[in-house]
């Protein structure tokens, strides 16, 4: 028999008051040392079990409580997070996935440069070759503007802040676009990458072709054009790289299984294309705010564009290089993979932004199991509904193979029949509901905790649902550019909202309070992150939904079809409706899980629930 000596409360304080002052004093210090941390922790955390045995309604318990939490915070919540990881991100991660992806880089590039020259040669032996590519309204309208002698006018007209949402969302939509069609093993990517560099090619030899009637045509499209098209272009091909290296997951799975090597393919990719996009919102800056500025000397405008082509020739070529061959990080960056038949979630760790992606597949694969069959039933009642209830939307000519991505957003304003809204409120809250119950449900069970079946009814939760609800249709709807992004920056503190209040069956105040809380010490930059990653994946998808070669292939494919036109249009256009409602019940899930997941980890972070009641069962076994 084990017998312990109880030292009275007041001899216990006296004896490790030193020790506790000294170890505030260094949780006040800006710079700690993650060893000395680690070792307090321990300390404290054996005080914490002696005094919840010996002094369990005493405040010395509640004080070393609170210090071991402190502890706690400080040693993981800011582990790889915050600025550090920002900085980690930019200087280290990324340029040596850039270097680990070079001879894709090196693919893209010379696919790029190959359809420029075809598009140069074709001009050159083709006057009409420009009119096919760029379109006769854009040829006559240039043509107008070198008559008047303002040949760059088209940068001048429009408001500059209307301007610049619009060429960011464009620039962003075929960047991704390139990069989506990556999934198609690669070919989807290369054969994009032939119509941009044509496209490029033909615009160039335009302007060269325009020189020798207006002297001097030449020399100011390219000192204007490449002031942003010096950040631009480099973007896309940079997407064709990371476009390529998606595919190459799938063509070339190497000694992993085809699903693991594209996981790890994508989540390559995808750091990459995270790479690339404040370049392109910067281009886009510059192209609607200085690029206007055509009186501007010959010299500064030159000197601009040089600078920017060396920013990314560093960046994306020099830097990477330098890193492998540096002795800091020899190797190169490692994605962990979870394991083929892993079912169980850990809920009770602090995990990191690309933890928590990963382990977002792994949950999501479980669900995708169980709630396909409802999203394939959802998605032909609603489709079908929409042709009896709604059949002006087959009419007014919903598919057209061009503007299918246009007409996709246009399905959600006011302007379309109560049926149409009411059906996309259904499967938002739908989906929502599902996968929250899903998780939730799953974190029970993980604790051997039962847990009430109508938890989504209790505290006022589905009035916050209803909110999330209008505030995703509000960024369909909505005309102003600016709201959309501030609704979608919002939509991920809600979703944390959310599981705050049904994970732990409180009410609506406290689960604002619990959510502040949450948002504090790099919290919301954490959901932020974990947000972004996932609405990449759901952006994808749209962007091949909306790809005018998909529909283009989908128009050939029924031109074989015993139809009429009109017949061939609605069967289309019931196709699209159809791949659009079962894309949102199966995707918005994805942004659900990984929310949820994520607040899991800031709850222990922040509450060390498990971390408790680990030290609880400790003092109850002594």
């Amino acid at each position: 028999m084990c017998f312990i000596r109880t030292v009275r409360e007041t001899n216990f304080i006296d004896q490790n008051k030193q020790k506790w002052n000294e170890f505030e004093k260094i949780l006040q210090q800006p710079r700690r040392d993650p060893d000395k941390l680690s070792e307090l922790f321990v300390q404290v955390t054996d005080d914490l079990s002696y005094s919840r045995t010996f002094y369990p309604n005493r405040s010395v318990k509640v004080y070393l409580n609170n210090l071991s939490q402190k502890i706690f915070s400080n040693i993981f919540r800011n582990r790889a997070s915050g600025w550090r990881a920002f900085l980690n991100f930019w200087l280290e991660e990324l340029p040596l996935v850039v270097y680990e992806a070079r001879l894709e880089f090196f693919i893209s590039v010379s696919i790029f440069f190959l359809a420029f020259g075809i598009g140069w040669l074709s001009s050159a032996y083709d006057s009409d070759f420009p009119r096919y590519i760029l379109g006769d309204s854009y040829i006559e309208m240039t043509k107008a503007n070198i008559e008047n002698g303002d040949p760059m006018a088209v940068y001048k007209h429009g408001g500059r802040l209307d301007m610049f949402f619009g060429i960011t969302l464009n620039n962003l939509y075929v960047s991704f676009l390139t990069f989506a069609l990556g999934l198609f093993a690669s070919i989807g990517t290369i054969g994009y990458m032939l119509y941009n560099g044509i496209m490029v090619g033909t615009f160039q030899y335009y302007f060269l072709s325009m020189n020798s009637d207006h002297p001097g045509v030449l020399r100011e499209s390219l000192l204007t054009i490449w002031m942003h098209g010096s950040l631009e272009i480099p973007s896309i091909i940079i997407a064709g790289a990371a476009g390529i290296a998606l595919g190459r997951g799938l063509l070339f799975p190497g000694t992993y299984s085809r699903f693991q090597a594209f996981q790890l393919s994508a989540r390559r990719a995808l750091n990459v294309m995270l790479g690339i996009t404040p370049v392109i919102i910067l281009a886009a800056f510059i192209e609607s705010f200085i690029t206007r500025y055509t009186d501007l000397s010959a010299g500064v405008r030159l000197g601009f564009i040089i600078f920017n082509f060396c920013f990314i020739l560093g960046y994306f070529a020099v830097v990477p290089f330098i890193k492998s061959r540096s002795g800091r990080k020899a190797k190169l960056i490692e994605f962990r993979l979870p394991a083929v038949n892993k079912t169980i979630v850990d809920f009770h760790s602090i995990k990191k932004s690309s933890e928590i992606f990963a382990e977002t597949f792994v949950v999501y694969n479980i669900f995708l199991r169980k709630h396909l069959k409802y999203g394939l039933l959802f998605a032909s009642v609603i489709t079908v509904l929409l042709y009896f209830r709604s059949h002006e939307i087959y009419e007014q000519g919903f598919y057209d193979s061009i503007f299918v991505f246009r007409n996709i957003f246009l399905l959600f304003q006011m302007s379309n029949s109560l049926t149409s809204i009411l059906c996309t409120s259904f499967i938002v809250v739908a989906s929502i509901f599902s996968a929250q119950f899903f998780l939730i449900r799953m974190f029970h069970r993980s604790a051997n905790k039962k847990m009430p079946v109508l938890f989504s009814l209790q505290s006022g939760t589905m009035v916050l649902l209803i909110l999330v609800l209008f505030s995703f249709i509000y960024i369909l709807m909505s005309n102003s550019t600016f709201t959309r992004w501030l609704t979608l920056l919002f939509l991920p503190l809600a979703l944390n909202l959310l599981y705050i209040i049904n994970a732990n069956f409180m009410n609506w105040i406290g689960g604002v309070i619990n959510s502040v809380r949450y948002l504090g010490s790099g919290g919301w930059l954490r959901i932020l992150e974990t947000f972004l990653m996932t609405i990449v994946i759901s952006f994808v998808f749209f962007l091949i939904t909306g790809s005018p070669i998909l529909w283009m292939y989908a128009d050939v494919m029924t031109w074989n079809l015993p139809f009429s036109p009109e017949a061939t249009t609605t069967i289309l256009s019931g196709l699209i409706v159809f791949t659009l409602y079962l894309g949102m019940y199966l995707l918005i899930p994805l942004l659900v899980l990984s929310a949820g997941l994520q607040y899991f980890s800031l709850r222990e972070t922040h509450e060390a629930y498990y971390l408790m009641e680990q030290v609880k069962k400790v003092t109850q076994e002594k």
